[in-house]
């Protein structure tokens, strides 16, 4: 649709000041905004203001710390600067990689498409599976460790953390063809620039683990569900463990890799596959706009 030249009627715009004009256009949602783009040349000049994209975003599209706080209490984050992640909201290189998924997926709504999740540094004392089990216990308080389903060999990871709070972007389903593949035709898609998105790659176990809960304590879904059953790949080994055979052998396993999902309704299941095809898993994208290294090993 062309912008029109000039608006029908008197502008408003024309009468309040520029600093209330950006304001009142900051409740504008996301489709408003784009809406307004088209009224006149004025307007889209007005409406294409930075600012404007990055609150519509946060309040529409982004789980960061207020979510995190409104959904699990205001003292599960500690320590972070006041608005720290709105300022860190990369939102130009979000809207290019949203429009990127759109492109290559125009039957998906990106709402529904990706999660865009801010993974707090403090999150329950320090970001770890082990503290978002202990999260997750509020809601499944049957369980043992908060989730339907952890691997024993999930110590090796349990404690791993981050060392900067950051945003990620992630799919809210396994790429498509990339279910009952095995490991090898699974790393084809992702690296096939015409089917997945630039800079994405396989989520860490703790990423995928946060971005899934993070949707479930704000909003009772459960992505990766048993209904049907699937489970994502993630890229962390978990490597030389011991397995004791019914005949009392001891077989010691080279390396197996991390999976989550079956999530039902006992929690979200972290266990461990070999690289063979499954019917069940797939892989999902992450993008993580941290600064390169903020895993610890």
């Amino acid at each position: 649709m062309p912008i029109a030249d000039e608006p029908i009627g008197i502008d408003a715009t024309d009468i309040f000041p520029h600093e209330l004009t950006l304001k009142v256009f900051s409740y504008l949602s996301l489709a408003n905004l784009g809406k307004s783009c088209l009224v006149s040349k004025k307007w889209h000049l007005l409406a294409s203001d930075h600012i404007l994209w990055k609150y519509a975003i946060y309040k529409e599209l982004a789980f960061g710390d207020d979510k995190w706080r409104q959904f699990l209490g205001k003292d599960v984050i500690k320590d972070e600067k006041h608005r720290e992640d709105f300022v860190s909201l990369p939102v130009n290189e979000i809207i290019k990689d949203y429009r990127r998924f759109k492109s290559i997926f125009p039957e998906k709504n990106v709402k529904d498409g990706l999660m865009l999740i801010r993974l707090p540094k403090t999150l329950n004392g320090q970001l770890t599976l082990k503290s978002l089990g202990e999260l997750a216990k509020r809601y499944f308080p049957n369980t043992k460790t908060g989730y339907g389903y952890l691997n024993i060999h999930m110590d090796k990871l349990g404690d791993k953390s981050i060392n900067q709070s950051c945003w990620v972007l992630m799919t809210q389903d396994a790429l498509p063809g990339s279910k009952g593949v095995n490991n090898t035709k699974q790393n084809e898609i992702m690296a096939d620039p015409t089917e997945t998105l630039i800079g994405f790659e396989l989520p860490g176990t703790l990423e995928a683990t946060t971005c899934i809960l993070a949707q479930y304590f704000g909003f009772k879904i459960r992505l990766f569900s048993n209904k049907p059953r699937t489970y994502i790949h993630c890229k962390d080994i978990v490597k030389g463990f011991q397995v004791i055979h019914e005949d009392k052998q001891v077989f010691t396993i080279g390396g197996y890799q991390v999976a989550v999902g079956n999530f039902h309704e006992n929690g979200l299941c972290i266990d461990i596959f070999d690289a063979l095809k499954n019917e069940v898993i797939g892989i999902a994208a992450l993008k993580s706009y941290a600064i390169k290294g903020a895993i610890l090993p």
